[in-house]
């Protein structure tokens, strides 16, 4: 079999939830460069032209508005769905909308799809179903609220699912990754690069083992991790 007929047996249609954040940018090119088929979704129209450029094709759309319905619509052409989406540190009720409500909703289309629901990509962080932190009805204990909500509905799941949890995200290159099996160290980084060479994998293989995989920089290639 060559190359590109392996390609095509592989190729998988994605969605790309957030895709103008700053680990979409490295996920969408590497995404179509392995062979898939990008669908990109983006609130900002602004975001689209650079998406188009890099072989994608966009879709604006604030994932705040969808019904249960309306994510079911969305979500149903795809073989994988990437869940890199965040309100980025706004406002809490802004974060609660996004990374909670929007996310469970999708979660709750996914459940009524049954055994055609696409393959989950959640994109979280290290120890997010254990996380606390101060109620002082700020945007960080909104994001910490909701990504533990909807992480541990997945988990109480059945569906197809693979939770990503990186350490503290940062914009250096990628040089290899540590899975992490044990107490994170606290000083521990993650390149953003990098969780977008894992959600390629996880794309290619169907899920990464254990679930949640937690990672950090390291030196281990993601293709032998």
């Amino acid at each position: 079999m060559t190359h590109e007929e392996n390609t095509q047996d592989t190729a998988k249609f994605v969605l790309v939830l957030g895709a103008g954040g700053n680990v979409s940018k490295h996920t969408v090119p590497l995404l179509i460069e392995s062979g898939h088929k990008v669908a990109a979704l983006v609130r900002n129209p602004d975001h689209a032209q650079q998406l188009i450029n890099a072989g994608a094709t966009v879709i604006v759309q604030d994932l705040t508005t969808l019904d249960e319905e309306g994510w079911a619509r969305l979500i149903t052409p795809f073989d994988t769905v990437v869940w890199s989406a965040g309100a980025g540190g706004g406002s809490a009720e802004r974060t609660y909308a996004v990374d909670r409500d929007a996310a469970l909703k999708a979660v709750d289309a996914l459940e009524e799809l049954g055994e055609f629901a696409p393959h989950f990509i959640m994109v979280s962080y290290a120890g997010s179903t254990e996380a606390t932190a101060e109620d002082d009805g700020g945007s960080w204990y909104a994001y910490v609220e909701s990504k533990k909500a909807v992480d541990k509905r997945l988990l109480e799941s059945n569906l197809p699912f693979t939770i990503l949890g990186p350490t503290r995200l940062t914009d250096e290159p990628s040089k290899g990754l540590n899975v992490l099996t044990s107490a994170r160290n606290a000083d521990s980084t993650t390149s953003r690069e990098l969780v977008a060479e894992v959600i390629v994998d996880a794309v290619d293989r169907g899920g990464l083992q254990p679930n949640p995989f937690e990672f950090e920089d390291g030196d281990t290639a993601v293709s032998q991790a």
